[in-house]
């Protein structure tokens, strides 16, 4: 097992070495200048202002300078300063990852929690009017928009019935009841849609094993269909379900746009729109550099995740 990690940590580590490269160059070829938009246009006319502020903001250097400039800071645990506010990058990103992660994860686990009986009753009973329904709720959410199903949500919820606010934020401070109102329609967007695929998943992979020999050899000695079921059939089908929900949940990092600018969410997604728009190279340097990170540790626990429930996967 400790072998199979180590493999994992090194492979993860290089690629975030390497795209952490590609952002940095690549968010160079943005087009406009970020000292226009920092100065406006008058300020720009001014050259000496101008050189002064690239003199402080390091972006006088060439880019293989100021490469190696981000990359030494960066091990560090500095991720330099806004050039829009002025504050700490690393501040700024810290502050906005839980709240991404927080939608994420209340998301994931309507899904699974919903999806995966869904998903069994579907494998189950393939013919069967409950089958049909629960294959019916899946093809709904995996094919709605998450816009369209955020916005029924906010007209079912927040405009006929009046039980949750249809946006805006709340911290924790200011209480756990408060906080989960608000975070609750965003929460239930990721998990309608994220439930349609578990639920499609499972019955997929859950009904390919159940017509395996193994399966079949315990129902002919005498088990009882349930045990059949939980003890030999769903632990091998749950490979392929974890795989999708590490993958779905890296996905999600980087792409809430949409469900953040639609509940008015400050997350991790709605600050890299936002420096995108700024042209404010740190904040947006900060925030792939995180979402990559993240996305290597689901990527990680998804690995040993499945190494539990399939040994043989400790070989690869």
């Amino acid at each position: 097992m400790l072998t199979f990690l180590v493999r994992r940590l090194v492979a993860a580590m290089a690629m975030v070495a390497i795209a952490a490269t590609l952002v940095f160059f690549l968010i160079h070829l943005l087009p406009g200048d970020p000292i226009v938009l920092l100065l406006g246009e008058q300020g720009a006319n001014n050259p000496e202002v101008v050189q002064r502020i690239r003199e402080k903001l390091n972006l006088d250097a060439p880019i293989p300078v100021q490469y190696t400039r981000w990359v030494e800071r960066t091990l560090r645990g500095d991720l330099g300063q806004s050039l829009q506010t002025g504050l700490p990058v690393s501040g700024e990103v810290a502050k906005r990852i839980p709240r991404s992660l927080e939608l994420i994860a209340l998301g994931l686990l309507f899904a699974t929690g919903v999806g995966i009986p869904l998903g069994v009753l579907a494998a189950q009973r393939p013919n069967a009017p409950s089958g049909w329904i629960a294959g019916g709720v899946a093809v709904f959410g995996f094919s709605s928009p998450v816009f369209v199903t955020g916005i029924l949500l906010i007209i079912a919820f927040s405009l006929w019935m009046g039980l949750l606010p249809s946006s805006g934020y709340s911290a924790l401070s200011e209480g756990v009841a408060r906080h989960l109102q608000f975070a609750l329609l965003p929460s239930l967007t990721i998990g309608v849609n994220f439930m349609g695929v578990v639920t499609r998943m499972t019955r997929a992979s859950l009904g390919d094993v159940l017509r395996k020999d193994y399966v079949q050899t315990a129902r002919a000695k005498g088990l009882a269909e349930h045990a059949a079921l939980y003890r030999h059939a769903l632990p091998n089908a749950l490979i392929p379900i974890i795989a999708v929900i590490g993958v779905r949940a890296g996905n999600l990092l980087g792409g809430m746009v949409i469900i953040e600018a639609l509940f008015d969410w400050p997350g991790l997604s709605s600050l890299l729109v936002r420096a995108c728009f700024d042209r404010d190279y740190p904040i947006i340097q900060g925030a792939l550099l995180a979402i990559l990170l993240l996305f290597v540790v689901i990527s990680l626990v998804v690995d040993f995740c499945q190494s539990l429930v399939d040994p043989k996967l400790r070989q690869v």
